[in-house]
């Protein structure tokens, strides 16, 4: 369902159309607007890192990156259309496709890049970062009818024993 909040005019007809003219998000590549425009460090100044990951950004969130760093991980972020030459010339134990907006499918120029990088390091994912990995492993991906939020999941987190509750987000 699209909405749409103006302070430019009362007149409901035009916000409607407004509104409806408004472009779906659907096969439109929106990591383009979000994405770094170079390369930087994210965590310069800590010194004992467990690991160290390239984050390819796709939308990313700083709690995300504050997540890897708490965990002892180093990380560069680099654009969405870093090439795999480009990401593997850092040397990272492994790389990370991050969240962000939009569809998969329109992010193709990232599936051609993540395929050239499978079996070369280690690669995890995130929301967009996720499905992208998908795509370029060959599987499908499309648009639930609606979004799964807030499901809560008990895993047993192996290195404390402890029982941890996930938050379980798609769609």
């Amino acid at each position: 369902m699209k909405g749409i909040i103006s302070t430019e005019t009362e007149a409901e007809s035009e916000l409607k159309k407004k509104m409806e003219d408004y472009p779906s998000i659907t096969k439109r590549d929106l990591v383009k607007y979000v994405t770094c425009d170079k390369p930087y460090i994210y965590n310069p100044k800590k010194g004992d890192y467990k690991q160290f990951v390239v984050a390819v950004d796709f939308g990313v969130k700083t709690g995300i990156l504050k997540c890897l760093d708490r965990e002892g991980f180093r990380i560069i972020v680099v654009p969405a259309s870093a090439k795999p030459e480009e990401i593997l010339k850092y040397k990272p134990d492994g790389i990370f496709l991050s969240n962000g907006p939009g569809d998969p499918a329109a992010v193709n120029y990232a599936v051609t890049n993540i395929k050239k990088l499978i079996g070369k390091k280690p690669i995890f994912g995130i929301c967009l970062g996720h499905q992208l990995l998908a795509l370029a492993l060959g599987a499908k991906t499309y648009k639930l009818k609606f979004g799964h939020h807030g499901g809560n999941y008990p895993v047993k987190n192996l290195r404390t024993g402890k029982i941890e509750i996930t938050s379980q987000n798609h769609g």
